[in-house]
């Protein structure tokens, strides 16, 4: 992967590249994102400073080029090849510290697979673990947009809203910043309806797993550790809980202990240099998963949602307790 700069022959107003950046993203075709940010960040004036600035802080460049190469990956090879060999790629050494009964239910089990979110690879790490092709992540739904063929593995979420303060506790300034340029980037029509949209979600979800399917969700959303997680873990088990397969679906937490997304980032850039791959320099990552537990042995009969979230987490942050894994 690397940067390539194009020869900008005829100047565009920054309007209208941001138009195209919204139709390339909205039309999902490969390449066209790719193509549509070239034009933005050196066919413009305004534009063009902007982006430059914003490339200081994060490898839009890299990222963008990356999200490209996943999509045309994982159509041809399928989500677990595609994801093990980009992860190669990027000089990431991936460690997964798993048991073997873990390793068993993880891979070919009716299960829900929950933790922390700390980098964007998270869900492709998680992929890599499991080996198996019938994955279905809970994600918000402008990641589909970078990585077209991801939706095929996805259970689209959408946020209606940027709370720039929470997202200042999860990651700081980047954080906020790329948050707010992924909606930017969304389509009006596409924010609308979200408790719709995700509640269609949670019961796709529901549906995968009656099937026997694997389901990773990531409660506490992404960036660093948080208090409170969100409430749709606790629906997605109570709807669960009441369907005749609930006694063959299992629980299993995770923890991905990288440190922060900055080391990710340099990742990306050290791709893009051709480093990536050079003694010293690779990204060291590892994925804890706990032992798995049975749904309706763990969740009393009588909980409520509440109750099932506070469970859920008072046992993954005794498993994982904070003060071993904030950076």
């Amino acid at each position: 992967m690397g940067s390539q700069r194009a020869t900008p022959t005829k100047r565009i107003r920054s309007a209208e590249a941001l138009r195209r950046l919204q139709r390339a993203l909205d039309g999902c075709v490969d390449g066209e994102l790719q193509a549509a940010y070239a034009d933005a960040r050196w066919r413009t004036r305004v534009l063009r400073v902007a982006l430059a600035l914003l490339e200081r802080m994060l490898p839009i460049t890299q990222i963008m080029e990356f999200a490209g190469e996943m999509t045309r990956r994982m159509r041809q090879q399928g989500l677990v090849a595609a994801c093990t060999v980009s992860a190669a790629r990027l000089g990431l050494e991936c460690e997964f510290d798993l048991s073997d009964y873990a390793q068993k239910v993880l891979g070919a089990e009716s299960v829900i697979v929950y933790g922390n979110h700390p980098t964007i690879l998270t869900p492709f790490l998680v992929a890599s673990a499991a080996g198996r092709d019938d994955m279905r992540f809970f994600i918000v739904d402008y990641v589909i947009r970078l990585i077209p063929s991801f939706g095929k593995y996805a259970l689209p979420l959408r946020v209606p809203a940027v709370r720039a303060r929470v997202e200042w506790r999860r990651g700081g300034i980047k954080r906020v910043i790329s948050r707010r340029l992924a909606r930017v980037f969304v389509s009006r029509e596409a924010r609308v309806d979200a408790r719709q949209a995700n509640q269609r979600a949670l019961s796709d979800g529901v549906r995968h797993l009656e099937q026997g399917g694997c389901v990773v969700i990531f409660p506490g959303g992404g960036g660093r550790e948080v208090e409170r997680w969100y409430p749709g873990i606790g629906r997605l088990v109570e709807e669960v809980r009441g369907h005749r397969q609930a006694h063959d679906v299992f629980l299993l937490p995770m923890h991905e202990d990288t440190r922060s997304e900055a080391h990710v980032y340099g990742a990306f850039r050290r791709l893009a240099r051709g480093t990536s791959s050079r003694a010293g320099h690779r990204l060291h990552v590892r994925v804890r998963f706990a032992e798995p537990k049975r749904l309706q042995e763990f969740i009393p009969p009588d909980a409520s949602c509440d109750e099932i979230i506070r469970k859920l987490q008072a046992d993954y942050e005794a498993t994982y307790p904070r003060r071993q894994t904030d950076s």
